[in-house]
């Protein structure tokens, strides 16, 4: 899926200032790339990543998705291409605590209306995949970091969206278990042709994609 930016800006305000989190930026992504977005804390990466996946808007510019301008589209709109389109991983995980590991990748087959035993045969599957069908009735809280982690990636995956995007998926995680998302996320870019893009402080993680996006005051400077 061919992601484009045309001219996209940002601002945010925070008391009496203004924070100009994105500055006119451009920016294709080719379906099937791995990309890391670096930078200072403040630079706009997160923002930037939130703006890709229309989990926000841009105060000015376009965004295309596949050469179809959905700048304007409705809230509702939005929401089923995050559901389709996308899979999210987060920092911090946020996995229900009162589901089980699959109940909670489970979920967003239920949003997206997909019932039944297929839907479950799929929850199952994505959570073998990463390594997790031996924690499918365990809570969040019986598990480590890495393997919620890992449940995390599960439900990312289980509505097969073309994009991952993933915001410093290893940022709670420690060596060892940052190691094995980060491979994981590559296997699911080398294997399953995913596109990947992953915001992280890490440079090691950066030395392992395909292209770095370099960010310094709200625009994109390598």
């Amino acid at each position: 899926m061919e992601i484009e930016l045309q001219r996209v800006s940002k601002t945010y305000r925070m008391g009496e200032t203004f924070v100009k989190a994105l500055r006119e930026v451009d920016l294709l992504i080719h379906g099937g790339e791995m990309i890391s977005i670096t930078g200072p804390s403040g630079s706009g990466k997160t923002t930037l990543l939130n703006i890709i996946g229309t989990l926000d808007r841009p105060d000015k510019g376009n965004i295309l998705l596949e050469g179809v301008d959905i700048t304007a589209y409705s809230e509702s709109r939005l929401s089923d291409i995050r559901l389709k389109k996308f899979g999210f991983i987060f920092q911090q995980f946020y996995l229900l605590p009162t589901l089980t590991s699959f109940q909670n990748v489970y979920l967003p087959i239920k949003e997206a209306n997909g019932y039944g035993s297929e839907g479950r045969r799929r929850a199952t599957e994505m959570l073998e995949k990463v390594g997790m069908k031996h924690r499918l009735k365990h809570l969040p809280s019986q598990l480590s970091g890495g393997e919620q982690q890992r449940v995390a990636i599960a439900r990312a995956l289980v509505n097969d969206p073309p994009t991952i995007l993933a915001d410093e998926p290893t940022g709670e995680l420690d060596s060892e278990n940052s190691r094995m998302i980060i491979e994981t996320l590559r296997e699911l870019n080398r294997d399953l042709n995913k596109t990947v893009i992953i915001v992280t402080h890490d440079p090691e993680i950066s030395r392992k994609t395909k292209k770095t996006i370099r960010m310094k005051d709200g625009k994109i400077v390598k």
